[in-house]
């Protein structure tokens, strides 16, 4: 049975005159599960809000689009947003309430759904205490419980450690298996899905390029560059690290250099900071050192104080004990980038020279909150980029960038590193870890339990590391990203 259809679906946001779909023709059967992936700005979210009618954007449309499905829950990128309640139990009485339902009605509804997504013990929980695994689990309840036929989410995974990660993906498994979901997921990751998901939908300047099992897809140039890292280092194309371990026998690694540093660019020493006087300490005793022209990246599981770090050093947030030290001026990209626009328009914002270099031409006259996740990352990197400073402070900036834009900020990054500034970057994405950094944290209950050059960290590390290092482990000492490889 088909729950979505589009017919030569087009649409265009107000003020632009490229389409941010063209021409979409799809149709999509009842209980598949569907990871559509595609550039920056290739239409993705467009596309996922047009299926649901009461979140499809203002603009010219043309084409059709049928929905066949009684009720689509939704799960937009930045659940932070979507959150109206103050606690779990809350949070999934809300649709239900809205839908009249009888309290013993919901008493029941609340019970079950959170005993499927293992939320029992969270129901009384202030939602601002989460993890961030735990709110994307919460979300996906809450656009659950009103009894859906299809489940839209746009980029779930892009701000969750390898645990949560692995956790949200488990759980959409079980959805589409054990209820019969159809689950429709943007993602610019494929590690982990690709081989249990229906097709693999590709997407380009709005139009549907590609869309087939991953297994058929594997052997296409073209959506080469979606799949898991991996995939391209074999003839065989694995899609999974089960399948890519006994290849990995046949691969060499580069020897392992590290570069003396002296002078430092920031420095903390036993640091203690919490969010109240009763509040447990998310910083305790606290030492940091970053060293002048470095890229230096965070690492650690959602909640382990990470984004805070990146606050104390900017000045944004005092501590309680302990001394901080900066070296130069310091520019600072919340994980929120919307935080730093202040115009209507995006060539208000930086000049057309600016928007070339970030590759953003062709979104000039859109407003910045039109823009996908990805551009706004952009977006928000063009601003600072326009700022004079000596230390870049980026939180999670590879966020929903696609594998040629995170190759074209990976550049940018080691280009200022090659002009004497330096960058500290907060991150769940390993492998853009692993590619960009010279040193590594590792950030875990408060401290710095591990620091060093990136090769020595990632490797050393079981859980917290790149897809490299998962299929070499047993035969390379310390290769952990592509560029490690002979």
């Amino acid at each position: 049975m088909v729950l979505f259809e589009t017919k030569d679906l087009s649409f265009v946001y107000p003020k632009c005159k490229s389409k941010a779909l063209d021409g979409v023709s799809l149709t999509i059967d009842r209980g598949e599960f569907i990871l559509l992936m595609g550039r920056t700005g290739s239409g993705k979210s467009t596309l996922l809000r047009m299926l649901k009618k009461e979140l499809s954007p203002f603009g010219e449309i043309s084409g059709n689009i049928t929905e066949h499905s009684r009720r689509t829950g939704f799960v937009i990128q930045n659940t932070d947003v979507s959150f109206v309640a103050e606690n779990v139990r809350g949070e999934l009485a809300f649709a239900l309430e809205n839908m009249k339902l009888k309290n013993d009605e919901i008493a029941v509804r609340i019970g079950e759904t959170a005993s499927f997504f293992n939320l029992s013990d969270l129901l009384d929980q202030k939602i601002s205490d989460l993890s961030g695994g735990e709110r994307a689990v919460t979300a996906i309840a809450s656009a659950m419980i009103s009894d859906v036929d299809a489940l839209i989410l746009d980029e779930p995974l892009a701000q969750l450690d390898p645990k949560s990660t692995a956790q949200v993906i488990s759980l959409l498994k079980r959805v589409n298996e054990e209820l019969g979901v159809t689950v429709i997921m943007s993602s610019h990751t494929a590690d982990r899905v690709t081989d249990f998901c229906d097709r693999l939908i590709i997407m380009d300047s709005g139009k549907i390029i590609a869309d087939n099992s991953p297994y058929i897809l594997k052997d296409s140039e073209k959506a080469l560059d979606y799949l898991p890292v991996y995939t391209s280092l074999f003839k065989e194309r694995p899609l999974t690290v089960k399948e890519a371990i006994p290849l990995a026998g046949s691969l060499e690694e580069k020897e392992c250099s590290v570069t003396t540093r002296a002078e430092t660019a920031a420095v903390m020493k036993n640091i203690t900071f919490s969010y109240g006087k009763k509040e447990r300490d998310i910083l305790s005793l606290l030492s940091f050192k970053v060293y002048k022209g470095t890229v230096h990246s965070i690492i650690g599981a959602n909640g382990s104080g990470k984004t805070t770090l990146l606050k104390v050093l900017a000045g944004i947030k005092k501590v309680y004990s302990g001394k901080v030290k900066t070296n130069g001026k310091i520019a600072y990209m919340p994980q929120n980038p919307q935080y730093l626009f202040t115009r209507d328009t995006v060539i208000e914002e930086i000049d057309e020279r600016t928007a070339e270099s970030f590759g953003l031409s062709d979104f000039l006259a859109r407003h910045p909150y039109d823009l996908s996740t990805g551009q706004m990352q952009k977006l928000a990197l063009a601003i600072l980029s326009l700022q004079d400073f000596d230390i870049l402070l980026l939180d999670e900036p590879s966020k929903a960038l696609d594998s040629f834009s995170k190759e074209s900020l990976k550049k940018y990054i080691k280009d200022l590193s090659k002009h004497g500034k330096t960058v500290i970057i907060v991150s769940h994405d390993l492998d853009f870890v692993g590619d960009v950094s010279d040193y590594i944290s590792f950030l875990s209950d408060g401290i710095i339990a591990m620091t060093g050059e990136r090769r020595q960290v990632l490797s050393s590390l079981n859980y917290y590391t790149t897809q490299i290092r998962r299929i070499t482990r047993s035969y390379l000492k310390s290769a952990v990203s592509a560029e490690d490889l002979i």
